[in-house]
């Protein structure tokens, strides 16, 4: 965590922010990772909220998340298969989080701090992904053919093709559309738990 006392240095109101977005966030992770350890079969799924709560756990300074907000006597929540997608796709988030604060930053020692968390989020981004392949669990986006030669958009069509001839999409459509979809279904799935 920088150095918040450097009275020369003041934090500006983005800077401020993010921080405590980070350190909530952060708070957060370590009682859901203590909760996720005390109670998950899968070894690979158990070493990776292990990584994740050493992350966690560098911080100081005020109070947000405690112990005291997770009963890690509770019964088990969701399956192992679960929390594997779960920390994918919050160290999704969390690579955006951090890249946005570092953009935002001015200080040196905060945007040092946003760095190495990018650093550290690629890190578990890597293992997750890693985990999920091996296990077959995760899904690809589409694949597409290579064309022949590249071609430029010339027509307003090509963005307005409602009422026109329909068009193939493009990556990024099929991209969003799939982000999107995925997202969709988890939530869908989480409906009904």
């Amino acid at each position: 965590m920088p150095n918040l006392d450097n009275q020369k240095n003041r934090l500006t109101s983005s800077e401020i922010t993010s921080l405590w977005a980070q350190y909530i966030q952060d708070t957060m992770s370590v009682c859901i990772s203590k909760y996720v350890l005390a109670k998950v079969k899968d070894s690979e799924v158990y070493s990776l909220f292990e990584f994740t709560l050493e992350l966690a756990e560098k911080l100081d300074l005020p109070i947000g998340f405690t112990d005291k907000g997770v009963n890690l006597d509770a019964p088990p929540l969701f399956t192992d298969t679960f929390w594997l997608v779960y920390i994918h796709e919050m160290t999704m988030h969390g690579l955006a989080g951090y890249s946005i604060s570092l953009s935002v930053s001015a200080r040196k020692d905060i945007r040092d701090h946003y760095y190495q968390c990018n650093i550290d989020a690629m890190d578990l981004y890597n293992k997750s992904i890693e985990i999920l392949i091996s296990k077959g669990i995760y899904q690809r986006s589409p694949y597409f053919s290579k064309t022949e030669r590249g071609h430029s958009i010339t027509e307003w069509g090509y963005a307005m093709d409602l009422f026109g001839d329909k068009r193939q999409l493009n990556s990024m459509e099929a991209g969003n559309i799939y982000f999107n979809l995925k997202k969709s279904i988890a939530a869908k799935a989480l409906d009904g738990c």
